[in-house]
């Protein structure tokens, strides 16, 4: 995790996967969707308060997690603990909230994971993790190449790791 960024961009950059999940249950417009999309990838302020009120399951972890850790759940290191650790793996497997109403196929989809890249071809790479090969759009790693380790949330490659 080598770029380091304000706790907004990194909650944006690992939730916004799930504004795609949030649209096709009509929770988000679209219009909404791609107006997350710009800000992240143009580096553009992003409000806190709109973040919570569209993620609000994730807050909802977050404030948990963040009472566990003795901080404030806007603390980079909590957001960090959410996503990078195994603390949104483990709320997903316990099927808290809509996770219940989703097929383990999708689950596994809505879980990060680290895999490394083994195949680039312009936006999309091809990434393995355990017994798992797929593709993921390299929209927010543009840089990464074959051999890097990346974490993997939805259909995207998240941010290169070690």
């Amino acid at each position: 995790m080598a770029e380091e960024m304000s706790a907004e961009r990194y909650f944006l950059k690992y939730a916004y996967p799930c504004s795609l999940v949030l649209v096709d249950m009509g929770e988000i417009t679209d219009k909404k969707r791609k107006e997350l999309e710009k800000k992240l990838l143009n580096n553009e302020p992003i409000d806190r308060t709109e973040l919570e009120e569209i993620f609000t399951a994730a807050f909802r972890r977050l404030k948990e997690i963040a009472k566990e850790m003795k901080k404030d759940y806007w603390d980079l290191e909590v957001i960090k603990e959410y996503f990078f650790g195994e603390k949104h793996n483990d709320f997903i497997d316990k099927q808290d909230g809509m996770y219940a109403e989703f097929s383990p196929t999708i689950r596994g989809l809505c879980k990060v994971h680290k895999a490394e890249v083994v195949e680039k071809r312009e936006d999309i790479l091809t990434v393995k993790y355990g017994s798992i090969a797929r593709n993921v759009f390299a929209t927010l790693v543009p840089n990464v190449k074959v051999g890097d380790k990346v974490t993997v949330h939805w259909a995207f490659a998240i941010e290169k790791v070690d």
